[in-house]
């Protein structure tokens, strides 16, 4: 795909993201890097550019992530169908991805005003209602991704399907942990020894159903009629702009003089410690960030075709273990969220 950031819709269609990320120097690493990996992107849908530019643009971005990730990690792309998203291959075994992700909802109560506010009123109870919108909002994604049985596609027969996943339905969606998600996928509750310290397990528990006003639905979507059929969930919560810059600038591929500082918690292997905080400058040509930072893979127990796990390495992977309890790998370096500060140009 060529000249992507060349308008193909009237001025006041364009997604307000999309026109920063045009029109922004201290975009111009990311603006750049789309630019790059989209020039190996085929449209097989036709209307790429314009979801891009437009009403789709989270969804779009998520696309070109996931591309790069399967890229990066050593996978061909057949594009002889347009559904699901993806058809990879490597070492012999091919399998399809759907992406989906929680856009935002026009009804939407936690705005960022709203989500700020309650932070500094120390508001415990917002708390708890954002994790469990964050589960719904999530949790219906996956089932409507569900409905679609793509399983049944006379290309997809006898091959895994999996299921990829972001959160984008507010300003906090992309702060919590995957914790909320292995909840929601497995039945499993971390139960963790404070809320001041949310990441360390004490021990793991059935979960209840998840509630959210007067909504209500059951934990274990791999438990659910036709979740049989789904092999796999590739979620992270670090796939928005805030990647393709730290990406772009690191790479050198932009001439632009950036100030970039990136700060967050990450995984610490001491089974005592809390998550340990990390600050990063990001400077062209001192890589520290790759792909495979904050993905995480979580395998279905009950599909009826597995996903091989050593088809990605380096990366974080989850499963249920014979005894029925979690186990899998974990990178060296794992941020569980973390935030790019403000950045600004460089006029020294």
């Amino acid at each position: 795909m060529k000249e992507i950031f060349k308008n193909i819709v009237s001025e006041e269609k364009l997604n307000p993201d999309f026109k920063l990320l045009q029109t922004g120097k201290q975009l111009d690493p990311a603006k750049l890097l789309i630019e790059e990996i989209l020039s190996e992107m085929e449209d097989n849908d036709g209307n790429f550019i314009q979801q891009f530019q437009t009403t789709g643009f989270n969804s779009r971005l998520w696309e070109i992530f996931l591309f790069k990730f399967f890229k990066e990690n050593g996978f061909s792309f057949d594009n002889s169908y347009n559904r699901p998203d993806f058809h990879v291959e490597k070492d012999g075994f091919d399998f399809f991805v759907e992406a989906s992700l929680s856009n935002e909802v026009p009804e939407e109560k936690f705005t960022q005003e709203f989500i700020l506010e309650a932070e500094k009123n120390n508001d415990l109870e917002v708390q708890k209602e954002l994790i469990e919108h964050y589960i719904m909002r999530m949790g219906s994604v996956l089932y409507s991704k569900l409905q679609k049985k793509y399983w049944e596609l006379d290309w997809v027969k006898g091959k895994p399907l999996v299921l990829a996943i972001t959160p984008a339905h507010n300003y906090l969606a992309n702060f919590l942990p995957d914790a909320k998600i292995i909840e929601y996928l497995y039945g499993l509750t971390y139960e963790s020894k404070s809320e001041e310290e949310p990441h360390i397990p004490k021990k793991i528990v059935r979960t209840e159903n998840h509630k959210f006003g007067e909504k209500e639905i059951p934990p274990n979507f791999f438990s659910l009629p036709n979740t049989e059929n789904i092999s796999a969930v590739i979620f992270t919560n670090n796939s928005d702009l805030h990647k393709f810059n730290r990406m772009g600038y690191q790479s050198g591929i932009s001439d632009e003089l950036i100030i970039m500082e990136r700060a967050g918690l990450a995984f610490d292997p001491n089974p005592s410690a809390k998550p340990v905080k990390f600050a990063q400058s990001i400077i062209p040509g001192d890589i520290k960030e790759d792909w495979n930072e904050a993905v995480n893979i979580f395998h279905n127990p009950n599909a009826l075709i597995p996903l091989r796990r050593d088809l990605f390495k380096n990366i974080r992977q989850t499963w249920i273990d014979k005894n029925g309890s979690l186990d899998g790998t974990m990178p060296i370096f794992y941020p569980f969220n973390s935030k790019t500060l403000p950045v600004g140009l460089n006029f020294g």
